[in-house]
């Protein structure tokens, strides 16, 4: 089964119909869910996800979205860990010179660690980095 990180703009944008890539969004879930394939949610991304819905469409909406977050089969949870944690610390000390979140390094060492290389997101961050492919392709 092949597996594939999932970042909290692309579960904002799945969610979210107002979102600029929500169409793009549900089509890549929609084809994702056919292929048998698995999302693997890293906790912090699902800090980010809930902090975020919380602030944008309410507590009653967060617990929605968290609850399909858990409950799914689809998302298969990750703790980054204490080493996780410690890799991400280095990449975010590492590059310095680009506008990472601490997030998005975590979701790099995370990718590094499983070796998963494909990320669902939207972020143009992604692109920056070394040996990561961002879903869904566009152009």
């Amino acid at each position: 089964m092949r597996h594939v990180l999932i970042d909290t703009g692309a579960i904002y944008a799945f969610v979210t119909r107002t979102d600029e890539h929500h169409q793009q969004a549900q089509t890549f879930v929609s084809e994702f869910q056919a292929s048998n394939r698995i999302f693997v949610l890293a906790d912090l991304v699902f800090v980010e996800a809930m902090i975020l819905f919380k602030a944008r469409a309410g507590a009653q909406i967060a617990v929605q979205v968290g609850r399909e977050l858990r409950q799914n089969r689809i998302y298969q949870w990750t703790v980054l860990g204490a080493d996780g944690e410690r890799d991400t610390w280095g990449l975010f000390q590492q590059y310095d010179d680009k506008n990472w979140s601490y997030t998005d390094c975590a979701l790099l060492a995370l990718s590094r660690r499983l070796k998963i290389k494909e990320i669902f997101t939207f972020d143009a961050h992604f692109g920056q980095m070394p040996g990561i492919v961002r879903l869904p392709k566009t152009g």
